[in-house]
């Protein structure tokens, strides 16, 4: 990665193929190659206590980001025309520059959100409210996007593939080596619910955990994933409720406005198999507490500082590796940039 980041730093530069001050000739690469590809680049970039890694492509972001940030900085006092493009990326950088009214609001702006899971009062009522949280980014389980049809490029279809682990990876949950990371993303968790106000937290997180590691159980693998043929396998929306009744996957598109498909490209059969036992064995309490819990997590970083810092710790500290948040600008410049990339 780092020998690639070198190369790239030249293309930068304007440079050669190779920028020899990248390496460090005084070590031989039978010794250790890494510090003779990147030794050089090592010493110009010391990595910063906010970044876990730093090569010529986060070089690249940085200063992006730093130009960036002088066009928000000068939108910040735009008085632009309403509902247009400057308007939007104006109000946003501001909203997420003002730390102040977030503080002040703490869980509020969610509570309306938590209180529709908790009402969920059977699993045909969660299926709808999974269907409508999808809408607005947000729920669990699987993933779902539409992508070219990978035999027929003309075509734009909907995949169905594995998702909803709030960690990413099922190594993170069934290699003994990650038991630390586990146990600090659970105390994560209780600690956002308690934030969030939600009464039982320590409870609830408990249960979370049982379904991720149901779920990381018959999760793929990365490199089954990488199979393009293995991935690729086309069903109907009838088909799929015919195989897995318990995921009431009519009812989840419904509500999502998506209406029934003649070909949907279902990537891990035999995760949404394992995922139908699931939803038939667990009790509805359960799987309300995981649809709880990845909510609350995924609305951290756009909430009061308490709830960011949480998140940060265990994501960027723990599980990352970084020593320092980054600065605010950053953050409040990441929200238009990433909701309005094109615009911006």
């Amino acid at each position: 990665m780092m020998m690639l980041c070198a190369l790239a730093a030249c293309n930068q530069r304007g440079k050669g193929a190779l920028d020899l001050t990248d390496l460090d000739p005084t070590t031989s690469p039978k010794a250790d190659f890494y510090q003779y590809a990147t030794g050089g680049w090592q010493v110009k970039n010391p990595l910063k206590p906010e970044f876990s890694r730093f090569g010529s492509f986060d070089a690249i972001a940085e200063t992006t980001r730093k130009n960036l940030n002088e066009l928000f900085e000068s939108m910040a006092t735009l008085q632009a025309e309403p509902g247009t493009v400057d308007q939007k990326i104006a109000d946003l950088y501001k909203m997420a520059l003002d730390s102040t009214t977030r503080n002040a609001l703490g869980a509020q702006p969610i509570q309306p959100y938590i209180a529709e899971i908790q009402a969920v009062a059977s699993k045909d009522a969660l299926a709808d409210l999974l269907g409508k949280m999808n809408l607005y980014g947000e729920g669990g389980f699987f993933g779902a996007g539409v992508e070219a049809d990978l035999t027929n490029s003309d075509m734009q279809i909907l995949y169905l593939g594995q998702g909803g682990l709030g960690m990413g990876d099922r190594d993170y949950y069934l290699l003994e080596t990650n038991a630390a990371l586990k146990a600090g993303y659970q105390a994560f968790l209780e600690k956002a619910l308690t934030l969030a106000g939600v009464e039982n937290a320590a409870q609830l997180a408990a249960k979370d955990m049982q379904v991720e590691d149901a779920m990381a159980q018959v999760a793929w693998t990365r490199e089954q994933n990488r199979d393009m043929q293995a991935i690729y396998n086309p069903m109907t929306s009838a088909e799929i409720d015919a195989a897995w009744p318990e995921l009431r996957f009519g009812r989840v598109c419904a509500a999502a406005n998506i209406p029934a498909q003649d070909k949907v490209i279902v990537e891990q059969p035999s995760y949404f198999e394992g995922l139908n036992k699931l939803f038939k064995e667990c009790d509805l309490e359960t799987l309300k507490a995981y649809l709880l819990c990845q909510f609350v997590s995924g609305q951290c970083g756009a909430l009061s500082d308490d709830f960011y810092t949480a998140s940060w710790e265990f994501f960027s500290h723990q599980m990352a590796g970084t020593q320092e948040q980054q600065p605010r600008w950053k953050r409040a410049m990441s929200v238009p940039n990433s909701l309005l990339g094109e615009a911006v």
